[in-house]
């Protein structure tokens, strides 16, 4: 059986027209591929799609013989289209959109199954969709590196501070509104830079972000400024108070800024070994305070 994951809002730019990341998976150029005719044909055929296909140029395949060597997926295309697509979110910025998933047992000739990921009505917030972009190159590196680095702390069967951050983060956009993003993103923020006592939380959480996150001290200073706003706004939901609406979509901005700040940790082996364990953790989140 093989299944293919069809990926919406981003064209395929890349110089080959298949790129595997991993034995068993590969993103690959839909045109002129089995996995498009057959995708055509059913929506033809059977009227998936109100008979009007989407224009998918990327898919995702899967052998699913080796889904069970994934380690820090599991057997699943659910659990692996999240994966997949909260790597890409990160990447792009912004949601891509509601998938396809079609599983066939002759290499994409006939389905054996179809349904939808991710419908656009309900499952996602459609301010934080992500700009039509491509896949490319430089995309598939950064992937490829990103993928490989993160099975670093996945072997493990004991839940690692990356991983409830990556859990989190996905939550922020699987969701039905941006005051749900806003809590989700703040519980990534505090996976990740909670300091090691309760004392003035706020003020720690964004004297670490801005010490790790910027260089000058100017900047530094804005970002410290751009948290401590940030967790006004997240003080308003917890409790629940309103938000204006300049408030409310500020959050798409903050959900920006997570993305950089997550791609910054999981692009870097060192610092996911930093962040997996406590108090490595603590240790360099210190010593960025004298640098």
């Amino acid at each position: 059986m093989q299944t293919a994951i069809l990926i919406h809002n981003i064209s395929w730019g890349h110089s080959s027209d298949s790129v595997e990341f991993s034995n068993g998976l590969s993103f690959i150029n839909l045109s002129n591929h089995p996995v498009e005719k057959l995708y055509h044909h059913i929506c033809e055929k059977d009227g998936i799609d109100e008979a009007s296909p989407y224009s998918y140029d990327l898919a995702l395949i899967v052998n699913d013989e080796i889904l069970g060597n994934k380690s820090f997926i599991s057997h699943s295309e659910y659990a692996l289209s999240t994966s997949v697509l909260n790597i890409l979110t990160i990447l792009k910025k912004g949601i891509l959109g509601f998938c396809r998933v079609i599983h066939s047992d002759d290499n994409f000739q006939t389905c054996h199954m179809t349904f939808r990921l991710y419908t656009t009505e309900t499952d996602y917030v459609d301010e934080l969709t992500a700009e039509y972009g491509k896949f490319e190159n430089e995309t598939a590196q950064n992937f490829r590196t990103i993928w490989n680095n993160l099975k670093l702390f996945t072997n493990s069967s004991r839940k690692s501070r990356i991983e409830n951050a990556l859990n989190f983060f996905y939550f922020s956009w699987q969701t039905l509104s941006l005051e749900q993003t806003g809590i989700c993103l703040s519980i990534v923020l505090e996976t990740l830079f909670t300091p090691n006592s309760n004392n003035e939380l706020t003020h720690q959480i964004a004297y670490n972000i801005a010490n790790f996150f910027e260089n000058k001290r100017k900047s530094k200073i804005e970002r410290y400024r751009y948290i401590k706003k940030y967790y006004s706004i997240r003080s308003k939901l917890v409790h629940g108070e309103s938000i204006s609406d300049s408030e409310r979509l500020s959050i798409k901005d903050y959900f920006k800024f997570v993305c950089d700040l997550l791609l910054k940790i999981i692009s870097d082996k060192e610092l996911i070994l930093v962040f997996n364990d406590n108090k490595s953790r603590i240790k360099y989140l210190e010593e960025k305070l004298f640098t």
